[in-house]
């Protein structure tokens, strides 16, 4: 596992930044203070088109998080209160390079409940698994394989970010002569979720 998490080091932040994204959408629900989601919407733009590896400045976005926070804080009536903070937490780290969003929002989910803090945890390795490459299952990838077909059945999922096509895909995959087993399983396991910043859906678009 060391090993695994090592090897993530080598990826850009914009392959981060989606892992991060998807982990605390998952919270949206305990997320209601417009200062959080408008720095959301601020990174997605940020990094939807693929271009951009460098992580950028979001001063001002993050200090009204950081204000949203405070304000949390004070809000004693609230049941949630103290899942809203931490979702809040892992809204302001979702610009870094690292796994403090994932546990944040493993935190949140905890605070209603420590069974639901474990699920959480082990929904986060799926994503990971989706977002990251398996350093231990190397794939080369053909440029062969970027037909009309697959390309065009990315970027619908990916602007759509609808990816129940990723079956499909595989076909597609299969008719550009393509049988490498980590592609074809990774598009066809039914217990893998999608997100965007999929390694095989932003491959086939070149974003990274």
């Amino acid at each position: 596992m060391r090993r695994m998490l090592k090897g993530l080091g080598r990826y850009s932040p914009r392959r981060w930044i989606h892992f991060n994204l998807a982990c605390v959408d998952r919270a949206r629900d305990l997320i209601d203070d417009e200062r959080c989601t408008h720095f959301l919407e601020e990174l997605e733009v940020h990094t939807a088109d693929g271009g951009r590896n460098t992580l950028r400045s979001f001063h001002r976005e993050e200090e009204a998080v950081r204000d949203a926070i405070r304000h949390l804080w004070r809000r004693r009536d609230d049941p949630l209160r103290g899942a809203r903070i931490v979702a809040a937490r892992a809204v302001l780290t979702a610009n870094s390079p690292s796994f403090a969003s994932s546990e944040n929002v493993a935190i949140a989910f905890q605070r209603r409940s420590y069974i639901e803090g474990l699920q959480e945890r082990r929904r986060h390795c799926v994503l990971l698994r989706d977002i990251f490459v398996n350093p231990f299952r190397p794939c080369v990838f053909s440029s062969e394989w970027r037909t009309s077909t697959t390309i065009a059945l990315a970027r619908k999922m990916y602007d759509s970010r609808d990816f129940s096509a990723m079956p499909i895909l595989a076909d597609a995959f299969q008719e550009a002569e393509c049988e490498d087993d980590v592609i074809l399983t990774h598009c066809r396991d039914p217990k893998q979720v999608h997100v965007r910043g999929c390694w095989i859906v932003d491959l086939l678009l070149g974003k990274e």
